[in-house]
């Protein structure tokens, strides 16, 4: 019965994720005139301004940036309510429904009453959760997932599966269907809206590769909005991707007066269709023009009414994934296509299936991508014949192809930044405001869109950096109730105006790519480039050697709601791996480096490749980066890798397969730290690759032939070898292999503190909490417990500290300055300064370790497991 009673609290750790609460109807607003009044406070006093998150003593917004609404209301009501609430959490989520049932039926009045009611039960931290669950956003820092998966490690698959909680409660009680998750089975049920499975980002030149191992068909993309049809007799209803529910708009049966496509698309299923669900994308049908309109034109398929003259929804069907109460997901793609083109009659304008083609080779590929192309199509979708669908999983079978993927094929923008968005703590600018030079109007920049992806960690950090000194705070004024920015010289933005600007002179040029231009009325220009992401950092530009708007203008010159930027067709060469001695991407340069820049060399021709041997490596790339002695040279090594249809490249990336190296150099040795890269040795290339005969299959790598391998593949290698690189399942070979764990073996070496916590669970059971704190070293904070009040308050957290270390753990005392360590310990109380205690964690080299409240200690020690520290996050 476990799984029963944790349903009420996951329902309140996950208020987002809970489907059978309605909404609330509370905002800050609300929240904010309901403490007024429950205080008996004025408008005008100082707590009432302290609600909106005033400082009196800046004159400004609160003194913590990452503060929400929640801890506001935590300060004021210090002192003011009892120390514990009287309520359960069952009684909690009572009093939710009603509220959500006042809601529905528009009592705002009693929405209040019952809001009065938990407020006046609950202590100081109750109603800082309370704030946060009515709101729906708890702060935690862990995502759905991580949180279900504390609770079950299926949890979270069978949430993609039922988008309900009490759902996927109720099957972790019964056991029934768990087994089958995860290996290609499963099922899905009627009126419970599946998580969607998603399509997989592919680099065009590892397709040629993909086409030779599998079949694959493809599918038009289209661009409208992902939904889900069920119908169980005359019964319909509608899920979006986030399964919201919106029966009601579209039609609920085929009789509802108002409805907009049930009355039209009842009678198009085939009469055998007694129960079907329907995985596809919502579109918007122009009656006049006969075209779908592009999502990007502000046509919101939702707010469509029965009575529009001009538009209307069309469902384009991509898949079924339940017919006559059987589930389909575990059936192959190929068979579930097949089926739905017997499910359905087309017609134009309500219910359409997207055009589907089985691709025969890359040129077929490349052919079929030239005509989405011409079409103006968004792009493509190629779908491996033999996919199951996998609720909301990525890596599966199904790939989306886009022309701004390729590259140099659409056009690309050399913007200069014009001003920044903070993050939500305001600590750093995490957007920036880009645009484009007016010639015409004394040399303005005028705003073009928002980008905020594209640039790796360090990237951003070097970019900002360098711009920080130069940041200038946007101020406002006041026009009525309006707040008007203040444009400084030479910069127009429009309608979104940024935290901070810059001036030009002291600014950066970046180089964009997007997927097209769309109308907008937010920035300086009438277009805005859609899904723009940063491909390059050209501080070698001058901030006037920018794209103009002269040339931003002919590029939309179509004066149509939606300008495509391929500049070309695809050719084969496109599918091609590029060479191991060039890159066709623009090298990043960091804006600390001088604008000036020789002419780079020109690139050496290359001898004639030898003839291939075979394909085991088509798709991967390899980065050799030093060789052994006595072994072939690097050009040799990546020529023998050539051999086998793999690419070779100068540098590391995400795509690397693996990194190979002999001698460790000092940038072998970064690689190897870093662990982001399998990094294989010279002897595997020639072992396994080595010798002129072909081969059939691409060996797996054994621990032994690895210097360094991802988190990813060491737990895969952990489930077949030993720690020592012995094999749990293959015997050994013969001489020269036991040779290589001998060699491996270190009779003197200790056990981790995870090691010895392992055997301790094999030894002594999984219930047994003895020394379960082994390897963790702690601080306690004791800034907050100072003072004749806080002796007692002191004592009793120094004993919790003793339980600590009695258990395995280390405590570090306060005179040891550079002590490290994994822990800090804080009790909570109304003394707790949190900017203190960020400053003096940062200020003792625990900038790194988990801040976490006392009582985690005691919990882990009841639960004989370690807790999940973000649970009793402080900071």
């Amino acid at each position: 019965m476990a799984s029963k009673r944790i349903f009420p609290v996951l329902r309140l750790l996950l208020p987002g994720a809970d489907r059978e609460r309605d909404s609330y109807g509370v905002r800050v607003k609300s929240l904010r005139d309901l403490y007024i009044k429950v205080l008996g406070i004025s408008e005008s006093s100082t707590e009432a301004r302290k609600l909106s998150g005033y400082d009196e003593e800046t004159g400004g917004g609160g003194a913590s940036s990452s503060e929400d609404f929640a801890d506001r209301v935590f300060r004021l009501m210090q002192g003011r309510c009892p120390p514990e609430g009287s309520l359960t959490v069952w009684e909690v989520n009572e009093r939710l429904d009603a509220i959500g049932g006042h809601y529905v039926n528009g009592e705002r009045r009693r929405i209040g009453e019952e809001l009065e009611r938990l407020v006046g039960g609950m202590s100081q931290v109750d109603q800082k959760w309370l704030i946060r669950i009515l709101l729906k956003n708890l702060r935690l820092g862990m995502s759905l997932g991580k949180i279900l998966g504390v609770y079950h490690a299926k949890a979270g698959q069978l949430y993609d599966r039922f988008s309900n909680l009490s759902k996927v409660c109720e099957v972790v009680e019964s056991g029934e269907g768990l087994e089958e998750l995860g290996e290609g089975g499963g099922s899905v049920e009627l009126f419970h809206p599946v998580k969607p499975m998603l399509c997989q980002r592919v680099d065009l030149k590892l397709v040629d590769g993909m086409l030779k191992r599998d079949e694959y068909w493809l599918e038009t993309k289209m661009d409208g909005e992902r939904f889900q049809i069920h119908k169980d007799g005359v019964v319909f209803k509608y899920f979006s991707r986030n399964s919201y529910e919106y029966s009601e708009v579209f039609g609920v049966n085929r009789n509802q007066v108002g409805s907009t496509l049930t009355p039209f698309l009842a009678d198009l299923l085939a009469s055998n269709v007694q129960s079907v669900i329907l995985d596809g994308e919502m579109m918007v049908f122009d009656k006049v023009a006969l075209i779908y309109r592009d999502k990007s034109e502000n046509t919101d398929v939702k707010a469509v009414k029965s009575d529009n003259p001009t538009l209307r929804p069309c469902f384009c069907v991509y898949d079924v994934l339940f017919l006559n109460g059987k589930s389909l997901i575990a059936v192959p793609y190929a068979e579930r296509i097949r089926l739905l083109g017997t499910l359905i009659k087309p017609k134009v304008g309500v219910l359409t299936t997207c055009k589907r083609i089985k691709v025969e080779s890359s040129e077929h590929l490349v052919e079929l991508l030239n005509q989405a192309i011409d079409t103006h199509q968004e792009g493509v979708v190629i779908k491996k014949q033999d996919s199951t669908y996998s609720p909301n999983e990525r890596n599966a079978g199904w790939y989306k192809i886009k022309p701004d993927y390729i590259d140099n094929l659409v056009s690309d923008f050399d913007l200069l930044i014009m001003g920044g968005f903070y993050n939500a703590k305001r600590s750093f600018v995490n957007t920036y405001l880009v645009g484009v030079l007016d010639k015409s109007t004394e040399d303005t920049f005028l705003a073009v869109t928002k980008v905020g992806i594209g640039l790796s960690v360090d990237q951003w950090r070097t970019l900002n950096t360098s711009l920080r000194p130069h940041w200038r705070e946007v101020t406002f004024r006041r026009e009525g109730r309006s707040k008007i920015s203040e444009e400084p010289p030479g910069l127009r933005w429009g309608q979104t105006a940024p935290d901070v600007w810059i001036p030009p002179n002291h600014s950066i040029v970046l180089q964009l790519k997007g997927s097209e231009l769309v109308r907008s009325s937010s920035f300086a220009t009438s277009y805005t480039i859609r899904f723009p992401r940063i491909t390059a950092i050209r501080s070698d530009k001058d901030f006037k050697d920018v794209c103009t708007s002269d040339e931003f203008a002919r590029l939309c010159s179509a004066n149509t709601t939606v300008a495509k930027l391929a500049k070309r067709h695809v050719t084969a060469a496109d599918l091609l791996p590029t060479s191991g001695t060039t890159s066709r991407k623009r090298k990043q340069i960091s804006p600390l480096k001088s604008r000036q820049r020789s002419a780079p060399p020109l690139p050496q021709p290359e001898e004639d490749a030898p003839p291939p041997l075979d394909d085991i490596c088509s798709g991967l790339d390899f980065c050799v980066l030093s060789t052994a002695k006595g072994a072939p040279s690097i050009r040799e090594l990546e020529t023998v890798i050539r051999r086998h249809g793999g690419r070779t490249v100068k540098n590391p990336g995400p795509k690397t397969y693996a990194v190979i190296a002999g001698e460790r150099t000092f940038l072998v040795s970064r690689i190897i730290e870093t662990r982001r890269h399998n990094v294989a040795t010279v002897e595997w290339v020639l072992r396994t690759l080595g010798g002129p005969q072909p081969r059939t299959n691409l060996p797996d790598f054994t621990p032994n032939d690895l210097l360094a391998a991802t988190d990813e593949l060491r737990e895969q290698l952990a489930e077949r070898f030993d720690r020592i690189g012995d094999s749990l399942t293959e015997p050994i070979t013969g001489p020269d292999e036991m040779r290589a764990l001998l060699k491996q073996m270190n009779v003197a070496e200790s056990l981790s503190a995870r090691e010895l916590r392992t055997g301790q669970r094999e030894i002594l059971g999984v219930g047994s909490s003895l020394r379960m704190f082994r390897g963790l070293v702690a601080r306690l904070y004791e800034d907050n417990l100072k003072g004749e009040d806080g002796d007692v308050a002191r004592y009793r957290a120094r004993f919790g500290m003793l339980k600590f270390v009695r258990n395995g753990g280390g405590w570090v005392g306060e005179e040891e300055e550079d002590a490290g360590g994994t822990h800090v310990f804080v009790v909570e109380n109304g003394a707790l300064d949190r900017e203190r205690l960020r400053e003096w964690v940062d200020g003792r080299g625990f900038g790194q370790a988990k801040v976490v409240r006392l009582e985690w200690i005691q919990a882990s020690l009841s639960g004989k497991r370690l807790c999940e520290e973000q649970l009793y996050s402080i900071i």
